[in-house]
């Protein structure tokens, strides 16, 4: 069953191909996607607004607590202070310098909080001994509730709920206040006087509502361990709520870090926090219906999205077509004219993208074709031409290597060594060079044929030729043409060498150049004539000379031969030339690289 499916899609052509592939794995997978998405995006969403809410109450319960503390601090610091000890002392009497010193020093360090805390409005210390200090907004009210519960602590620090006082600077304003009785440091439970400090309940709960709520979507609670309520946020609650018995059993039940709450048919999500300096549970109440119009316009977002996929998806198909497909059939319209044989066949380039280059290659090929389809009866000819001229002047290889291999032992017997070694290298020499059909070698047997023929050469010169042959380890079996190294020697022996000088020295060395191989051929001979310099660098250039030219004919074709059969990259060179040498360089690719 799968088998034939794939059957019958590869029968569809191309078009019916792109537009089952797009339906099949972009179309339906994105409105599948899109769908699930849908589902499970609301969820992803409130789990990240529950985080967010939790990061923000976390943040306003730690800003709460550090302000608290510090307002703790103060007390601690005051019951420790000698000034403050002094300054309450029941006994000896102060006399009124000293007294009026002390409470100076208090004055300032209260001074100093109450600028640095803007939440702090008033600090009051009522010393028993009928010493006092009120510093901040003046405030009166009747706070004897809140006193006595101070007394039964017995020092310890006591939090009231936030309560209204009269102001004479702004009427009647809600606070909260720490209050704590001042003992004796010495004898800790003799009580020396009250400290209360109050703070103002609109700055916390302001500081509560930006942390944590978005404008008219519920409230935040500050509840005491008994339950008590201290402050509540300004926002309005159905029917005035506050926290009840029932939501705080069922937070301290609650093994998450929130919970859903129906208040008068409302629903609310609920989080909470524990200050740990004052056991204060702060309470965050946000409205479900709020989250759910926040989450109304994401989904609307998301809709607008999967429905501009769709469309770009539709685009991208349009497109494709256009860019791809139609391209692709036109380039196999021309590949069929070029299997039937029609080398004139072009693809136009329009673009610059993968596919115009797909298209440069292919009218590049064409041409290449063409061109190797000719380079390659170039290059039979030509060897046709060389087999012929050694055909001209060589015996039937077989009978002279006989031949010659008597003559050498003839030789021998006759003691004659010399003649016997020059016979030798004759032979070696005439099987180099007849050999087989094949005009491809390697470095190696290429420089041991011009070793061969350098061998003959000095015995005929005698000490006028000296010659030096290198070639670098590890391209020895470097591909090479037949004939390509021999002739250039052999072009110093009969034209280079300058008689004037007492000997004749010819080097050639091969070595690696990058990806490349060099054959450097170097004489001190006696140079070639500017003009002709310059007319056989642009015969090797143009490849368009005589070629019955003689000494540049055999340059030429040793160059034609190499370019032909390695590349246009490849060939001869003329590196330098003076009345001191002449240096001719040849140029083959190097292992691995491409011809």
């Amino acid at each position: 069953m799968k088998t034939s499916y794939i059957r019958r899609l590869g029968s569809l052509n191309l078009k019916r191909k792109a537009l089952v592939i797009f339906l099949l794995f972009v179309i339906l997978p994105t409105i599948g996607v899109g769908v699930v998405v849908q589902l499970k995006y609301n969820q992803v969403l409130r789990e990240q607004f529950i985080s967010s809410t939790r990061r923000n109450l976390d943040n306003v319960t730690s800003q709460l607590s550090e302000q608290t503390k510090m307002v703790e601090d103060i007390a601690d610091y005051l019951i420790l202070s000698p000034d403050m000890r002094s300054y309450l002392r029941t006994g000896p009497p102060l006399d009124n310098e000293l007294k009026a010193d002390l409470k100076n020093n208090i004055e300032n360090f209260l001074t100093f909080q109450l600028m640095s805390k803007s939440y702090i409005r008033s600090i009051e210390i009522n010393g028993y001994n009928g010493n006092q200090i009120k510093m901040g907004e003046p405030f009166n009210g009747d706070e004897s509730r809140w006193r006595e519960e101070a007394v039964k602590r017995k020092g310890g620090i006591f939090w009231s709920e936030g309560h209204t006082l009269e102001s004479s600077w702004n009427g009647q304003v809600r606070v909260l206040s720490m209050i704590r009785i001042l003992n004796s440091y010495i004898t800790i439970t003799q009580p020396l006087g009250e400290l209360t400090i109050r703070l103002d309940e609109a700055s916390i709960a302001s500081q509560l509502e930006k942390g944590v709520l978005e404008a008219e979507a519920g409230g935040v609670f500050i509840v005491g361990p008994e339950g008590n309520l201290i402050l509540s946020s300004q926002a309005d609650m159905p029917g005035g709520y506050v926290p009840d018995e029932a939501l705080l059993k069922k937070l301290s039940s609650s093994k998450k870090d929130f919970l859903s709450y129906t208040v008068q048919g409302k629903r609310y999500l609920v989080l909470y926090n524990q200050m740990e300096n004052t056991d204060w549970k702060i309470i965050a109440m946000i409205s479900e219906a709020n989250i759910s119009e926040q989450l109304r316009g994401v989904q609307a977002i998301m809709m607008i999205i999967l429905a501009a996929i769709l469309l770009l998806a539709l685009v991208a198909l349009f497109g494709f077509n256009l860019t791809i497909i139609r391209p692709i059939l036109r380039l196999k319209k021309e590949t069929g004219r070029v299997a039937g044989g029609d080398f004139s066949a072009r693809v136009p380039i329009d673009s610059q993208d993968e596919i115009a280059e797909l298209n440069r290659k292919f009218n590049e090929m064409v041409m290449t074709i063409e061109e190797l389809i000719e380079h390659k009866y170039k290059l039979e000819l030509r060897e046709r031409e060389s087999e012929l001229k050694l055909m001209q002047n060589q015996m039937d290889p077989h009978f002279l290597y006989n031949t010659l291999d008597m003559i050498r032992w003839t030789a021998r017997l006759e003691k004659a060594d010399k003649s016997s070694r020059m016979i030798e290298m004759l032979s070696k020499f005439f099987r180099s060079s007849a050999g087989n059909r094949n005009y491809q070698t390697t470095l190696a047997r290429e420089i041991e044929f011009a070793q061969v023929y350098l061998s003959l050469q000095q015995f005929r010169l005698g000490d006028k030729l000296m010659y030096k042959l290198y070639l670098e380890p590890g391209i020895e079996e470097a591909p090479a043409l037949k004939a390509s190294i021999q002739p250039l020697v052999e072009n110093f022996i009969k034209h280079g060498i300058d008689k004037k000088k007492p000997v004749g020295i010819i080097e050639v060395i091969g070595y690696r150049s990058e990806d490349e191989i060099w054959i450097d051929v170097t004489d001190n001979g006696k140079g070639m004539p500017p003009d002709r310099a310059f007319e056989i660098s642009h015969a090797l250039a143009s490849r368009q000379i005589d070629r019955s030219a003689g000494r540049i004919g055999a340059l030429l074709n040793i160059h034609e031969r190499v370019t032909i059969f390695f590349g246009q990259q490849y060939g001869l060179e003329i590196i330098h030339n003076s009345d001191e040498g002449t240096g001719i360089r040849l140029r083959l690719p190097g292992p691995g690289a491409e011809s």
